[in-house]
């Protein structure tokens, strides 16, 4: 009778152990599974939540500080391009600081996808701001404007000035028995003057150095034709009118002054060639790291997507 006893004994033991461990699995299942899933799930989750704003932000700043560059470029005063571009740099140092710390939790979690999108557009990232390099410092100068100043301003009263000498010579010789060719040689310089001035506008807009070149040598010509006939009046004239000589010399001396000071800014081509980067390679880059921002920012959210269904 002990032994049977003990027999129902053991086997009530086995059934009830069964039963707990079965009420454990079950418990298991409802409780601690779900629970263990969300501590591992948790932090990933989080962390693609970090970089879905990271890149959002991104976007949105990159815009920001190409809207700033270009309106360094278009800018009229070295006051507000200087502004603009500060504001460009400061803004583009923002999109590093996210790009490098999205970074840090890319390679953290080493995605192949997200990892391929970021270094894409790193890449890209880093000649967008190599551009930059080139062109806010150039956005800055303002040389063509500077050149346009002082064609429209300085030298219009330069050739007024040399007009005024001129006419006074004319007028001061018309007894003079050589007064038709002191005439003649004093209309050959202001027209030559006029002419030097009617180039710089185009040579200003001039972007090709070929053209430039051009545009110089025919200035040059200009101005041989203008010293032979100041030689030529100087030579002409009698002793009495050489202090109107000397004005007219003087008056064209300050022209070609200005003149040279025009061709040298317009050399710079600073505004021309921020211009041109601005909306060639710099518009082109930035399309490209705006493409590859999307695309990361689109494989982020449809992990979060899938992982959250």
């Amino acid at each position: 009778m002990k032994a049977k006893h003990s027999g129902k004994s053991i086997g009530t033991l086995v059934v009830a152990a069964a039963l707990v461990a079965f009420l454990v699995f079950v418990a298991w299942l409802l409780f601690f599974k779900p629970k263990m899933a969300d501590i591992f799930f948790e932090p990933v989750f989080i962390n693609d939540i970090k970089k879905i704003r990271l890149v959002s932000d991104m976007r949105v700043t990159l815009n920001a500080s190409v809207e700033a560059e270009k309106n360094a470029v278009l800018a009229d005063t070295d006051e507000a391009s200087q502004a603009y571009a500060n504001q460009a740099m400061s803004l583009s140092a923002a999109v590093e600081k996210a790009r490098v710390e999205i970074g840090v939790l890319i390679e953290a979690e080493k995605m192949g996808r997200e990892v391929d999108l970021f270094r894409e557009f790193s890449d890209c990232w880093e000649r967008f701001r190599q551009i930059d390099q080139e062109l806010l410092p150039l956005s800055v100068q303002n040389t063509n404007l500077k050149a346009y100043e002082l064609s429209f301003d300085s030298e219009q009263k330069a050739v007024n000035q040399l007009e005024e000498s001129l006419n006074t010579l004319m007028n001061t010789s018309s007894e003079n028995d050589k007064s038709c060719k002191i005439t003649k040689l004093s209309l050959r310089t202001l027209i030559a003057a006029l002419k030097i001035h009617a180039l710089q506008s185009p040579h200003i807009a001039e972007s090709r150095p070929e053209k430039m070149d051009e545009i110089e040598t025919t200035i040059q010509a200009q101005n041989a034709l203008i010293n032979q006939s100041l030689d030529a009046l100087s030579f002409l004239m009698n002793p009495k009118g050489k202090p109107l000589i000397d004005a007219a010399s003087a008056a064209y001396a300050e022209f070609w002054r200005i003149n040279t000071e025009v061709m040298k800014l317009s050399r710079q081509n600073s505004n021309v060639r921020s211009l041109a980067l601005s909306l060639g390679q710099k518009r082109n880059v930035t399309i490209q790291c705006q493409d590859s921002l999307e695309a990361l920012e689109k494989a982020i959210q449809s992990k979060v997507y899938k992982a959250t269904r």
